[in-house]
């Protein structure tokens, strides 16, 4: 049983760290509370207020702070290290989490409790606790690609009205995922500072530099700076690759070098990299489907180009189709070109076998605005609070603090330590990591899958090697994906 003492406050007294809700509850369960009114703590100037909380100095007496996170078994990597550390290891990441939380627990008078359930189970467990009113946890991460019926359903509060004294403005909160992930004006899966598990499944490329400059590839950096790494550059020199090094005219993956590693997820990471959207948001912020244009033809028939040429390894065609055999690969020196999420660096750094670049996921042509990088729905969670929840505002208050006291340390740790200063190997790679983050995409049409025509494009090039007929694809799945929106729609103006 969880134990709090909490009375709502009304004098809202500037701080460093913070944050809080309304109550909204659906048991109970009493939510009570004690609150110290303290003088103000003054900022230094140049501290922008826009980056601190605006918190009460507040005794949540001992109360116990549940957290739910998914995992998938294999996939080790991808263990949630943002949300609670054990001990202080000398990791950045580890102890920048380490330190924030104990400085907020002994600050405010809470306890953290953290549980993983596989993924499955997580979205079970979702349920379970909405149907009996049972809020054995505060705050669940699902993974997202899992996770669509129970935010539609309404199973979840709402970040953008539910929580007294969380501030979505503030700098610390995503703002580009908040955009990516409402709907009809509800945020019912936020990302924050608080978590860098959204970084962590950004598409991008590595590339093996030392095979790079024993083929004499072009500047590849320098392409990219200029914005001209663009999909023809990268098929370009695809195709003056030699990847049959023992010369018996069969490539594979153990005995040769493969101009390009990648898998099905190369074809939606570049798809959205070209500026190719699945839907858009109406004046109601909903979504409408708009693959079927000639543009958006015209940039998947590209990915198919660069997905079909013989030297593209798809890993998820092959015999072995473990991301970590995968991965291998390249640090074993079977592929120039990599695709990867951004948690691959930091297992690749302590490889000193591979010299290897970093680089944008590339455009569809030179004059598109950007650089897009994909968010994979596969690899990810966001934020969410369930309707069951019995102490909404000590919740939110945690959330707000633990967002707001992460964007500056363990946001340096997580991008200037780990990825820019460790698993960067270059001044370069680091300049293209401001490129990556810049501009990242989640489409909710990826998201929700709708008429199951995300997981169409995942399959395509292995179901379709050579053959361009993707308007029948789309037109076979238009029925089922206007159906789909057309029950989502109904579904959230019923919320």
């Amino acid at each position: 049983m969880k134990k709090s003492i909490f009375l709502r406050v009304f004098c809202l007294v500037l701080a460093l760290l913070a944050a809080s809700a309304v109550v909204i509850g659906c048991a109970e369960k009493p939510a009570e509370g004690t609150e110290t009114k303290g003088p103000k703590e003054t900022e230094a100037e140049t501290v922008d207020p826009n980056t601190v909380a605006d918190l009460p100095d507040m005794n949540l007496e001992g109360y116990l702070y549940s957290v739910l996170h998914w995992y998938v078994n294999g996939w080790e990597n991808r263990m949630n290290i943002d949300i609670y550390a054990e001990a202080p290891n000398a990791d950045p990441i580890n102890d920048a989490v380490y330190n924030r939380n104990t400085r907020l627990t002994e600050k405010y008078n809470f306890e953290i409790d953290y549980t993983t359930l596989a993924h499955n189970e997580v979205v079970n467990a979702m349920r379970q606790g909405v149907n009996t009113g049972d809020d054995l946890y505060d705050l669940v991460y699902a993974r997202l690609t899992d996770v669509a019926g129970v935010v539609t359903e309404g199973d979840c509060l709402d970040f953008e009205t539910a929580f007294e004294y969380v501030d979505l403005d503030k700098a610390y909160w995503d703002q580009s995922m908040r955009k990516e992930l409402s709907f009809a004006n509800h945020s019912f899966l936020m990302a924050s500072s608080y978590n860098i598990i959204d970084e962590d499944a950004t598409a991008a490329l590595a590339f093996n530099k030392t095979i790079a400059r024993d083929n004499n590839i072009p500047d590849v950096y320098g392409l990219a700076s200029t914005g001209a790494w663009t999909f023809d550059a990268l098929e370009d020199i695809m195709l003056g690759f030699e990847s049959d090094i023992n010369g018996d005219g069969v490539l594979k993956e153990a005995d040769d070098v493969f101009a390009f590693l990648g898998g099905k997820d190369v074809s939606p990471s570049f798809y959205f990299g070209g500026g190719g959207r699945l839907t858009e948001k109406d004046d109601d912020d909903l979504p409408e489907y708009v693959f079927n244009t000639e543009e958006n033809y015209d940039i998947f028939t590209r990915v198919c180009d660069i997905m079909y040429e013989p030297n593209f390894l798809n890993h998820h065609t092959i015999s072995n189709t473990d991301d970590n055999y995968y991965r291998q690969l390249f640090i074993d020196g079977h592929g120039l070109f990599f695709w990867m999420r951004m948690d691959d660096p930091r297992i690749m750094r302590g490889e000193e076998a591979i010299d290897f670049g970093i680089l944008p996921i590339p455009k569809y042509e030179e004059e598109q605005d950007n650089y897009y990088s994909m968010v994979s729905r596969h690899t990810t969670g966001f934020m969410s609070v369930l309707i069951c929840e019995q102490n909404p505002d000590i919740v939110g208050f945690i959330m707000e603090a633990m967002a707001a006291a992460s964007y500056k340390d363990l946001t340096s740790a997580y991008y200037d330590v780990t990825l820019k200063g460790k698993s960067a190997r270059d001044d370069e790679s680091q300049d293209m990591l401001d490129i990556i983050f810049a501009h990242r995409v989640l489409d909710i049409g990826d998201m929700l899958d709708f008429g199951g025509f995300t997981s169409t494009l995942l399959g395509y090039q292995s179901e379709n090697r050579g053959k361009y007929d993707i308007s029948s694809k789309y037109a076979a799945a238009e029925s089922k994906i206007e159906s789909d929106i057309w029950d989502f729609i109904e579904k959230v103006e019923s919320l």
